[in-house]
């Protein structure tokens, strides 16, 4: 929304240009005639209407929306993303690498799409280790150069697509499924979170091949990590760094062996290996999503 005082465009959104610059994007043409030249034969001006610099703001805003970001997210980006928070201990300095590493990984992923072979992340690691940080980072980036994105919660996808089924539900199956399927790049944060049933391992399947089978990007992150062969307890990175696991079960428990080697050839894995920042640095403004 146009600011009601705004000075170039007395709030209606839109200001008057007699040339648009290269970056501008030009939205409708006016032949107008200079008052002072009277019947001078003189070719009409153009004018331009382009989008005023206070709805900028909104436009951005309005943007994150559609994408369906969070609003606890709308400030992830790169730049704010921590990469040296732990100090001391004889781990510290292997935990802030391997957030370097991945904050390098994914945002040369955002620098550089689309790419030829592009294949999408999974992120993948313990809670509170920045892992939708990133990934909403490199959404953002993406929609800053006009690419289409969304992001959904794994649960809530699922639970939409339950509520379609009712017959008064104003929205049908297709009307949720349809962006999840189309869109350009999709998130799907905290895959694994539902306990599986048949249908969700189903939905979640029909998803991902359909998106791998049409070369679209996807984008996910997980708390579930792979088994350590031989190991009750012990989870581990794809690297085969083990780490004693929060949880008994592993990605392959909530997804199936069938989707989770589906993501094998549709995602670059990105793991990521630190203590939970949520829960040991709690300093104001710098809770990591």
């Amino acid at each position: 929304m146009a600011q009601s005082q705004c000075p170039l465009c007395s709030g209606t959104g839109w200001r008057v240009v007699e040339r648009v610059d290269a970056n501008e994007k030009a939205e409708r043409v006016v032949q107008r005639k200079d008052a002072t030249l009277g019947a001078s034969t003189a070719p009409p001006k153009l004018t331009w209407a382009v989008p005023c610099d206070c709805s900028e703001a909104n436009r951005a805003t309005r943007s994150l929306a559609r994408a369906r970001i969070p609003r606890r997210y709308e400030h992830c980006d790169f730049e704010n993303f921590d990469t040296d928070v732990w100090e001391g201990g004889p781990e510290a300095a292997a935990w802030d690498r391997s957030l370097a590493q991945a904050r390098l990984v994914v945002q040369a992923f955002a620098q550089n799409y689309p790419a030829a072979g592009e294949t999408g992340l999974l992120l993948m690691g313990p809670c509170g280790v920045g892992k939708t940080h990133l990934a909403v980072a490199a959404l953002r980036a993406l929609m800053n150069r006009g690419h289409e994105a969304r992001f959904y919660d794994y649960r809530e996808l699922l639970k939409e697509l339950q509520a379609s089924y009712d017959p008064d539900h104003p929205i049908s199956e297709m009307g949720v499924l349809g962006p999840v399927l189309k869109t350009e790049v999709l998130l799907i944060d905290d895959i694994g979170a539902s306990k599986p049933s048949p249908w969700a391992l189903d939905t979640v399947g029909h998803i991902l091949n359909k998106r791998y089978n049409e070369n679209r990007v996807t984008l996910l992150t997980t708390n579930y990590l792979d088994a350590a062969d031989g190991e009750p307890g012990v989870s581990r990175m794809p690297s085969g760094q083990k780490i004693s696991a929060a949880r008994e079960e592993t990605l392959i428990d909530r997804l199936g062996q069938r989707v989770r080697s589906r993501l094998y050839e549709m995602c670059r894995t990105v793991e990521i290996f630190s203590p939970d920042y949520r829960r040991e640095i709690r300093h104001a403004g710098r809770i990591r999503s």
